[in-house]
């Protein structure tokens, strides 16, 4: 029997798609990556030979109306989510799209409803939440493993050249938050299994860009507990969440290592030589995204994670924003 395979285009030729996307397809079990495209010809074709993906397109439009191609990796700039996904579904393609999801809970909602209407799967690619140590976290913080949660601190930080860089585009909704931040917000969320209830947010421009290149967050949750969150893209690198309970503290190092370890400390050992490491071998975040998202093309699986969940999580992105501007704390 022919093992079912879902063929997938990578829209644009963004580096997410090509050094994370791809060499994941090669590992997955049901997915392959068929085609590229891009708004330039030579570049589309350049880049299709180099990684020796078998077919490519000088636009968009040829490459989602290809028969061929069942599902497509939306890895456009953020401002160009909403309209090709919606573009992409209204021709019957399934969408793995890049976070964020959209750059507001309006455009979200249109997402959505198009990949309703057309029957096709839309999910957000968030890709740390398939790693083990997030998701042992989330399974201690449920079970009261460290009491009552009373702060979290989650980070994505980065030196990133500005030169020809769209994360620098106030055209293109750059940002550091939208960009970085994203995956702190959605690391608090995940692992506290809930909502934030109110948002306060300072931004900071440190060239006139137009864009925040650090941003420094509040979520406060319906339990009272307290998520500060940081993006920048003009300091070292840091990508990392610690939590805070009444009888002990959850440390996730390397929040995109997928096995990287859980250190857990108790009571007052202010020397560390009492913290529980826990191991955490996971495959290739990537390629477990890949896994899931086809055997819900193919099967007609509920996502794991819906669309809802990612406009979610732009809702309180876009209320952080507000507040940065307004310099007032948002209800969500």
């Amino acid at each position: 029997m022919e093992k079912l395979i879902v063929k997938y285009g990578l829209l644009s030729t963004a580096q997410i798609g090509l050094n994370a996307h791809l060499p994941a397809s090669y590992q997955s079990e049901n997915s392959e990556i068929i085609s590229i495209s891009s708004r330039n010809s030579e570049k589309a074709k350049s880049v299709a030979e180099k990684y020796n993906i078998p077919k490519w397109y000088g636009s968009y439009e040829d490459q989602i109306i290809d028969s061929e191609v069942d599902a497509i990796i939306n890895s456009l700039p953020n401002n160009m989510h909403c309209e090709w996904t919606i573009k992409a579904a209204e021709a019957g393609k399934h969408i793995l799209c890049e976070k964020p999801l959209a750059i507001s809970v309006k455009e979200c909602k249109k997402m959505i409803d198009a990949a309703k209407a057309n029957n096709v799967v839309l999910v957000e690619a968030f890709t740390h939440r398939w790693n083990s140590h997030l998701r042992k976290a989330k399974e201690l913080i449920g079970s009261n493993k460290i009491g009552n949660i009373s702060t979290l601190d989650a980070s994505l930080c980065f030196n990133s050249d500005p030169k020809d860089n769209i994360r620098f585009s106030k055209d293109l909704a750059g940002g550091s938050l939208w960009d970085a931040g994203c995956y702190a917000v959605y690391a608090a969320r995940f692992v506290m299994s809930e909502e934030p209830v109110r948002v306060f947010g300072i931004a900071h421009d440190n060239g006139n860009w137009g864009i925040d290149t650090s941003f420094v967050g509040t979520l406060e949750f319906k339990n009272g507990a307290i998520a500060n969150i940081t993006s920048g893209m003009n300091q070292p690198f840091r990508c990392q969440i610690s939590i805070d309970g009444s009888d002990g503290r959850i440390e996730i190092p390397r929040m995109f290592d997928d096995s990287g370890p859980i250190i857990i400390k108790y009571g007052n050992d202010r020397e560390g030589q009492n913290d529980n490491v826990i191991s955490t071998p996971s495959p290739y975040r990537f390629t477990v995204q890949f896994n899931e998202f086809s055997e819900c093309v193919l099967s007609g699986k509920k996502p794991d994670f819906p669309p809802e969940d990612g406009m979610k999580n732009t809702r309180v992105i876009e209320a952080l924003y507000e507040s940065s501007v307004t310099g007032k704390i948002i209800e969500i």
